[in-house]
């Protein structure tokens, strides 16, 4: 029983602590919904392709599949004519992915 209360307080602290992902919006002149999803998810595709495992001199890098390279997507999303903006685009729900530092 004790074990228990141990397990839902520790469930409860880990729930406390999870941060929300920052939405980033975009707008660029004339683009629809659609156009920005579909630049976005080539933005989200050359960040994750970009940020693969390497390796140089036998040692093993890895980037982080879990988020992405910021100074890949948003320099990516600025060529595509994208800009932040608060009341733009955002991402689909549930493809919200967190950037890199």
């Amino acid at each position: 029983m004790r074990a228990g209360f141990w397990l839902l307080g520790a469930a409860l602290m880990l729930a406390a602590c999870a941060e929300d992902v920052p939405t980033m919006t975009w707008s660029k002149p004339g683009a629809t919904y659609d156009e920005f999803v579909a630049d976005r998810a080539a933005c989200v595709a050359q960040s994750k392709a970009d940020s693969r495992t390497y390796y140089v001199g036998g040692v093993r890098y890895r980037g982080n599949p879990d988020a992405l390279d910021s100074g890949i997507f948003l320099p990516c999303m600025h060529d595509h004519g994208y800009s932040v903006d608060p009341k733009g685009f955002a991402a689909p729900p549930g493809e919200e992915i967190p950037l890199s530092p």
